[in-house]
């Protein structure tokens, strides 16, 4: 299991990145709302799948309004492949620069 601050903390640091295959954030407040009730509740939140790889795509997504920054060298990336949604509002609320 992964804590919403390592979440965090690897999209700060490039690690977590969105391909260009993945649509848009296009969840409502309403639905961010839920999502953070749900957790508030320990309600399970669905399950979130990266693909751990050490080559970059050729094109990516920001992370909603956020640009994920450039990875470090010789550290694994990992690619949303389902949860961009979650780790998108998780990221919007819990972020702090």
């Amino acid at each position: 299991m992964i804590t919403i601050r390592k979440i965090i903390d690897r999209v700060i640091s490039g690690e977590i990145r969105i391909p260009a295959f993945q649509r848009g954030f296009v969840w409502s407040p309403n639905q961010v709302a839920f999502l953070l009730d749900s957790i508030y509740k320990n309600f399970p939140i669905g399950t979130v799948f990266l693909w751990k790889t050490h080559e970059r795509l050729e094109t990516e997504k920001t992370l909603g309004n956020f640009t994920v920054p450039e990875p470090k060298k010789d550290h694994p990336i990992y690619y949303v492949l389902d949860g961009q949604q979650r780790i998108t509002s998780l990221f919007s609320v819990f972020q702090t620069e």
